[in-house]
């Protein structure tokens, strides 16, 4: 049977470990230096190196020919060959996912007074040790406060807010780094060098990306890769084996979006899907670059936090995203985009929720027919006189003509509609109100009820519906309320009523 990648090539010293300096260093200062603690805490994602970071430190404990001031175990006396091996008599390592009980923990205590075999120290492992049982847990906690000074403990979890206080306080925490493609690239090349096979820069820099920053992941990729068994595996064999993510497809989506295309978007999607794609997958990439074009938007080194890894073409593509939407745009997009999160392969139609989503996205909120297309050539001319440097103050509405009056009527649905998202119950009271003049710069409202008029005067009310009628509009607009008719007696049953249903504007 061959062995996995991740097992056959595990670190065997300190140097081969890569990624996680910050422990390394550390650990190895108090290996040399002999000021170690009684209990470590190793945290972070699953295969970044935990228990291999903890099988080292006892390699290196227990080394028999470590000299003093040295940190890095020989690999090649019995008690280093034991441990590799697994075979060594003093290292306890247990999985507490499955061996949770209070039992267990009681077995290791039963083990501990005694001191070691063959070695210095005797070393208890255990890993996922957030699935201990409260119990267990309780158990643990007396012996890993004064354990016998041969005795180490090493906690590994890949949840470490799910730990007790207790048993935190009583270790010194590790917290790990996922991988980045950069550390991971230059050690893949090495596996695939030591099993004779050619794998291309591409495929190498794919698998290292896909693998999340898991280094057991990507070498579990990588494993994949070897069994088709040529010696050179080019991009279009590694589509047979790897998941199709397709950067380049994310990028395309997240242009139709800044675009507004929703046909092309929804082109995109489902070439993507009959293709073979992962939906989830895309939808986590496209959630990334979204995310890194709000960075972007924010400046600084704000970017840098992205977890995603693009080329410097991809990053440039990125950035000019950026520069064509605004912050505000960007979070909205965001927004809708998060709330098709839920994907289901059982679903008959896979893709309708991202679908949905980038209609939501895509919208143009200007009205409908040629007053909205009106308005789309206005905002697009405004934005090429703010890029030419030609700043000009925008234009209002002047007169009362039923021209002026008209534009506004006919674009109130589309009012109703954008504040949806604002609020439910003001975009019910503005379904029930109707424009019945303009003066100037100044909308006026009626509105049947002063208990409607009250909501809707409210400053921040106000302050939002203005913006959204410049924002349909394309020029500024003052909103002012009336009262059609005086029915807010508070006994009137229908003032009560729209009033239930309506809610509280905040």
């Amino acid at each position: 049977m061959n062995q996995a990648l991740y097992r056959k090539y595990r670190p065997q010293r300190f140097a081969d470990v890569v990624g996680q300096d910050h422990v390394t260093h550390t650990l190895q200062n108090e290996i040399a230096t002999g000021r170690l603690v009684h209990a470590y805490l190793f945290c972070g994602i699953r295969g970044i190196g935990k228990t291999t970071m903890a099988r080292l430190l006892a390699k290196a404990l227990n080394c028999e020919t470590r000299k003093d001031g040295a940190s890095e175990p020989c690999g090649d006396c019995a008690s280093c060959h034991a441990i590799a091996a697994n075979q060594s008599l003093d290292l306890i390592e247990i999985d507490a996912a499955s061996n949770r009980r209070i039992d267990d923990i009681r077995e290791i205590k039963q083990h501990i007074p005694y001191g070691p075999v063959t070695s210095h120290y005797k070393i208890v492992i255990i890993d996922e040790v957030h699935m201990l049982t409260a119990e267990a847990f309780n158990a643990l906690l007396k012996t890993l406060e004064e354990p016998p000074s041969h005795t180490i403990f090493v906690l590994a979890t890949t949840e470490a807010h799910k730990l007790p206080e207790t048993i935190i306080s009583r270790c010194q925490r590790f917290d790990f780094h996922k991988l980045a493609v950069a550390d991971l690239v230059p050690r893949l090349e090495k596996i695939a060098q030591a099993e004779g096979v050619k794998v291309d820069a591409a495929v190498i820099n794919e698998v290292a990306r896909l693998s999340g920053g898991s280094s057991r992941d990507a070498e579990s990729l990588l494993g994949k890769l070897l069994s088709l068994g040529d010696k050179k595996i080019s991009a279009d064999q590694a589509s047979l084996v790897l998941p199709r993510s397709d950067i380049k497809s994310a990028l395309n989506l997240v242009a139709a979006m800044v675009a507004r295309d929703a046909a092309a978007a929804i082109e995109q999607i489902n070439s993507f899907y009959f293709e073979g794609g992962d939906l989830w997958y895309l939808h986590q990439q496209v959630t990334e670059l979204v995310r890194k074009i709000l960075l972007i938007k924010l400046g600084g080194n704000l970017p840098k936090l992205s977890g995603i890894d693009l080329s410097p073409a991809q990053e440039d593509d990125l950035s000019d995203l950026a520069r064509q939407v605004t912050h505000m745009r960007v979070q909205e997009m965001l927004d809708r985009w998060l709330k098709a999160s839920n994907i289901s392969q059982a679903n008959d139609i896979a893709q309708l929720p991202l679908e949905l989503a980038l209609i939501s996205i895509c919208e143009v909120p200007t009205g409908h027919g040629q007053v909205g297309d009106a308005v789309i050539k206005k905002a697009a001319g405004t934005v090429a006189d703010a890029a030419s440097g030609n700043v000009t103050k925008p234009k209002t509405i002047t007169g009362s003509g039923v021209m002026q009056l008209e534009t506004i009527k006919s674009n109130w649905p589309a009012l109703i509609e954008k504040l949806k998202d604002y609020n439910h119950s003001l975009s019910f009271i503005l379904s029930v109100a109707e424009p019945i003049k303009v003066e100037g710069n100044k909308v006026e409202v009626a509105f049947e009820y002063s208990l409607h008029l009250e909501r809707v005067n409210n400053s921040k009310v106000r302050e939002v519906i203005e913006k959204a009628l410049h924002e349909i509009l394309g020029v500024p607009l003052m909103f002012k309320a009336v009262v059609r008719k005086a029915k807010a007696a508070s006994g009137d049953l229908l003032s009560n009523v729209l009033s239930t249903f309506g809610g509280r504007v905040q």
